[in-house]
């Protein structure tokens, strides 16, 4: 009866150590996983951070682009302007040339 007492008594304490150890495995996978929860929101804070200023610098240059298209409009606009200008000024320098032939004509005409 005391020998039966004893192993049970010993299949007990062999049943506590392996309930400690792996009490202990659990306890070890909850201070990894803490510290690598905790690695997580760091790498997530400092990807965040990343992401912002890149959103940031994307806005800048949209900016600067709206900003180069404004002017690069102006000076179209200007550029259409200055042809218009020639155009005229060719067309008036054509009417200018065809009056300048009818008054030679007339002027040649007279001569005779």
């Amino acid at each position: 009866m005391v020998t039966e007492l004893q192993q049970r008594l010993d299949a007990q304490t062999i049943k506590c150590q392996v309930l400690q150890n792996l009490i202990a495995q659990q306890e070890s996978k909850n201070v990894s996983m803490s510290e690598s929860h905790k690695e997580l929101q760091f790498f997530h804070k400092r990807d965040s951070g990343l992401k912002d200023k890149y959103i940031n610098a994307l806005a800048f240059k949209d900016r600067e682009i709206e900003e180069f298209d404004e002017e690069l409009l102006a000076v179209n606009t200007d550029r259409n302007a200055k042809i218009e200008e020639i155009a005229l000024l060719k067309n008036n320098e054509q009417e200018f040339q065809d009056e300048i032939e009818y008054l030679q004509a007339k002027i040649d005409a007279k001569g005779e």
